[in-house]
């Protein structure tokens, strides 16, 4: 299967403002959030602009986030995504995230330890090779 290898992780009281941030500046669309090393979300670039503010802010790395200080990542993230092994298919992954109506999951071990993510952009370019 395709996974991002990116181990990039953030806290649940991380400012989304600093979660921001690092999604610009690594060039991330979607950021797992762990507690105490176990997954508890994931949170995307899309869940930040929805906020409301973001597309004011998108492309202004030097604008004030203002409303994003106030947010911390457990108030925006999806709790509890769905674990997808990295045994699946991309075609289970992609079947996996319609239902759960995901642009992206976590990819775990069998120990339930992060490896990556997995997205929709992933499975498209998998598929247009």
């Amino acid at each position: 299967m395709i996974v991002s290898k990116s181990k990039v992780t953030v806290n649940p009281q991380d400012r989304i403002s600093s979660v921001y941030r690092l999604m610009k500046r690594r060039q991330l669309n979607h950021i797992p959030v762990l507690d105490a090393g176990k997954i508890v979300g994931i949170i995307s670039r899309r869940d930040i602009l929805h906020l409301g503010f973001g597309y004011e802010y998108d492309g202004h790395a030097d604008v004030e986030l203002g409303m994003f200080d106030m947010l911390q990542a457990d108030q925006v993230m999806v709790r509890n995504p769905a674990l997808v092994s990295s045994d699946l298919t991309v075609a289970e992954v992609g079947e996996l995230l319609a239902t759960e109506r995901m642009l992206a999951l976590p990819v775990v071990d069998a120990n339930r330890s992060l490896i990556g993510t997995v997205d929709l952009n992933d499975i498209i370019l998998f598929l247009l090779k």
